[in-house]
């Protein structure tokens, strides 16, 4: 009886330590989005955040209606010198509010990365499509008073040719 009693108690936290860890890796999964290749238009709700009312259109707004507003920093993963401040200068031309620059956690970052900091979906998408990057994870952290979050990887040379040629 204790065996069964110590084995069920096994097993819950298995399954406990499971879920809190799946919580984690959930929110840093990478999600490519088909809307950055073009598939069609996101759902103001989505964009914009779920349940706002007032939403007049059904299109994440376009740069102009955004950029003003976008507070991003730009993180250097790829450990190329200097090259967090290149990104940064370019997003900043293009009307980005770029607020810090600095290294991500390691250089082995291949692709550049957009994370969405702030749950404002359409603005990560924004700056993900004027890197033309498709890799966008939602990684919201309200402390950091950002909308998004961009970690540039080894890709990084072609990104930076065409950042801000439509």
């Amino acid at each position: 009886m204790a065996s069964a009693f110590r084995g069920l108690i096994t097993t819950a936290i298995l399954i406990g330590a499971g879920a809190f860890i799946g919580l984690f890796w959930e929110e840093w999964k990478v999600v490519r989005l088909a809307v950055l290749a073009g598939a069609g238009p996101v759902p103001a709700a989505t964009a914009a955040g779920a349940g706002e009312e007032g939403s007049a259109t059904d299109e994440i707004p376009a740069r102009g209606d955004l950029t003003d507003r976008i507070k991003v920093e730009v993180l250097n993963g790829a450990g190329e010198r200097g090259l967090a401040r290149q990104f940064a200068d370019r997003l900043r031309l293009l009307g980005f509010d770029v607020v810090a620059t600095g290294n991500a956690e390691h250089f082995d970052h291949e692709i550049t990365h957009v994370l969405d900091r702030s749950g404002r979906l359409g603005a990560a998408l924004t700056v993900a499509r004027e890197l033309s990057t498709d890799s966008l994870a939602v990684a919201i952290d309200p402390e950091l008073y950002l909308d998004a979050s961009v970690v540039v990887g080894s890709d990084w040379a072609g990104l930076l040719v065409n950042l801000g040629k439509d």
